[in-house]
């Protein structure tokens, strides 16, 4: 970081906007450092007087550039143990509206609502909320797991063919993350290892470090984990548990087969792993195949949520877990928000009691299919993993191009994705691809050039953006 260094000497006792620059200038070198691997996942920067006595500048400016790197979802911060490199596990987010109001570029990396028929539906529930026998209790206190009518609501929505949860082992979290917080929680100690794909959900990747446990990625096909792999991993490692996203796998859009699904309980009933079904996708699918938890009860946790499907702004998970791991969950939430937002719990509570949640569900699903036949449309389809339901495509990438590459040079001319290194669980072969999420735009039109853009591209060759000789 020594240009770091030499930038920060030089703006000693500069004007105000020069020494703003030098806290970007500090960020963006150590973000090159993390992409590198200089900074691995899982590892930590070094302390802020530290960095801060190396370079001469401020203890300030310092703090600014790691909260710059948080922003960018490239750390987390960690009282006990300090800034944590996540490798670009969490996405940043920009609000939509400043797409819409700017000329910055076309964010396609987060799930947003595809309509405003939530805002609309809010509205009116909003109006109608003092009307309902339990708008008193919004002013107290609630059991760590939920009150009683909100864990019936989560069965609800979790409930499919031969799958009808007991509100009994149902929590209440405030998010599917919170849920998966919660879940680790009460698994894992200082060591173990979690078996998941090779490409899986960054926000599994975001809590490795904070409990310290290792992902190990196993190979996927289009069925799904690879169960003999599964199988050998858990023969010769202290695996504690197998995670999964089995319908509409996030990133690669992968459904697992009944097949995968039933060897896979299979394997973790002969080793005694848990298995973590993280379905928040599930109710968008139209031909559900059996939920793992239903073939499994006694060793999987469920986990389902309202803020993919419904909107972001709605955030709240349920939680179905074998029935002598719901008490050690729901302490999990006493210990980290108490308990979910009383007022979340009733409305998501109500518009599933009503249709309206499945109501908002449907005009959400007409909009995806509409984009997803966009997608098919302009990108080449022989590179694309799709399915109606998904608001997100899986775009494989041919040589000579590399996912980062890609992500790179798409972003120059104005559309960011997700490369699949940011899924990565380790440094394993990967495919190169990236996940577009077409939900994410905030109108067709903008769907139509953002698509347009990323196809010219592909189209071009990679071309060096950064750096100097």
């Amino acid at each position: 970081m020594a240009s770091d260094k030499d930038a920060a000497r030089s703006a000693s006792g500069a004007p105000e906007q020069a020494k703003r620059s030098t806290y970007i200038e500090v960020s963006s070198s150590i973000e090159n450092e993390i992409r590198s691997g200089i900074y691995p996942p899982g590892s930590r920067l070094p302390p802020q007087r530290q960095l801060a006595t190396e370079l001469g500048i401020n203890v300030s400016t310092v703090s600014r550039a790691y909260k710059e790197l948080q922003l960018r979802g490239l750390v987390i911060g960690s009282k006990r143990r300090g800034s944590l490199v996540t490798g670009g596990a969490m996405p940043s987010v920009e609000p939509a509206q400043a797409q819409a109001t700017s000329n910055a570029a076309i964010d396609l990396t987060v799930n947003r609502p595809a309509t405003g028929e939530f805002l609309n539906c809010l509205a009116r529930t909003l109006a109608d909320l003092p009307r309902d026998p339990r708008y008193p209790q919004l002013q107290e206190y609630q059991p760590p797991q939920g009150p009683a009518w909100a864990r019936a609501a989560g069965a609800r929505w979790m409930a499919a063919p031969g799958f009808a949860p007991s509100a009994d082992h149902v929590v209440v979290t405030s998010g599917a993350q919170h849920g998966l917080y919660a879940v680790l929680n009460s698994l894992i100690g200082t060591d173990g290892v979690i078996l998941a794909d090779q490409l899986t959900y960054y926000g599994l990747k975001a809590l490795a470090p904070v409990f310290q446990f290792e992902i190990v990625g196993i190979p996927s096909d289009r069925e799904g984990l690879l169960t003999d792999e599964v199988e050998r991993a858990c023969r010769r490692m202290p695996v504690k548990a197998i995670f999964t996203v089995p319908n509409l796998q996030n990133p690669t859009v992968t459904t697992m087969s009944l097949e995968r699904r039933m060897a896979l309980v299979d394997i973790a009933r002969r080793h005694g792993v848990a298995i973590i079904e993280d379905d928040v996708y599930g109710p968008l699918v139209s031909q559900r195949l059996p939920t793992i938890a239903s073939l499994c009860p006694e060793l999987t946790f469920h986990l389902a949520a309202t803020s993919k499907i419904l909107a972001p702004g709605l955030r709240l998970g349920y939680l179905l877990s074998p029935p002598d791991s719901a008490a050690l969950c729901a302490e999990a939430v006493r210990t980290t928000a108490w308990m979910p937002a009383p007022m979340s719990m009733l409305i998501a509570s109500i518009w599933i009691e009503d249709g309206t949640a499945r109501h908002i569900m449907d005009a959400q699903l007409a909009e995806i299919r509409a984009r997803q036949d966009l997608a098919r449309e302009l990108l080449p389809q022989e590179l694309l993993q799709t399915d109606p339901a998904c608001m997100f495509v899986w775009l494989k990438l041919p040589p000579p191009w590399r996912a980062d590459d890609f992500a790179a040079n798409a972003k120059a001319r104005g559309v960011v994705v997700m490369p699949s290194s940011a899924f990565a669980v380790d440094r394993s072969e990967i495919e190169h691809g990236v996940r577009i999420n077409l939900a994410c735009a905030t109108s067709r039109d903008q769907l139509v050039s953002a698509l347009r853009l990323l196809t010219g591209t592909l189209k071009d060759r990679p071309r060096a953006l950064f750096g100097t000789i």
